[in-house]
């Protein structure tokens, strides 16, 4: 979110610049440029900031707000990516998982002749 209110920022305040590049040119009428340089001035410097705010804070968000599980979205304890459900199943499919690519070993009598 934060990014693209800077993206639009940005672009606004590039219009702002060709607005003014323009108006030195003298392709623009002085009354068209004043209402709306000023205009994509003031709303580029606003999206430019809210942009920046976002993006300084959303790391702050993250650390302060509870997590939520990363399978069905539910509300979990701090520090945790699964709640007790998701988490066992997840544990479950790990251990099938490591234990299908263990090596098979014959057991049985070893006869040496």
């Amino acid at each position: 979110m934060g990014r693209g209110l800077m993206s639009s920022g940005a672009f606004l305040l590039l219009a702002t610049l060709a607005l003014w590049i323009a108006d030195a040119v003298g392709s623009l009428s002085p009354a068209r440029d004043a209402s709306w340089s000023s205009w994509t001035l003031k709303g580029g410097i606003a999206l430019l900031g809210a942009g920046l705010l976002l993006r300084i804070l959303s790391p702050v968000r993250n650390q302060i707000g509870r997590g939520h599980c990363a399978v069905c979205g539910s509300a979990v304890e701090r520090g945790h990516v699964y709640c007790r459900d998701h988490l066992q199943e997840t544990v479950n499919a790990y251990r099938d998982r490591s234990h299908d690519k263990m090596p098979r070993t014959r057991r049985g009598p070893s006869s040496s002749s």
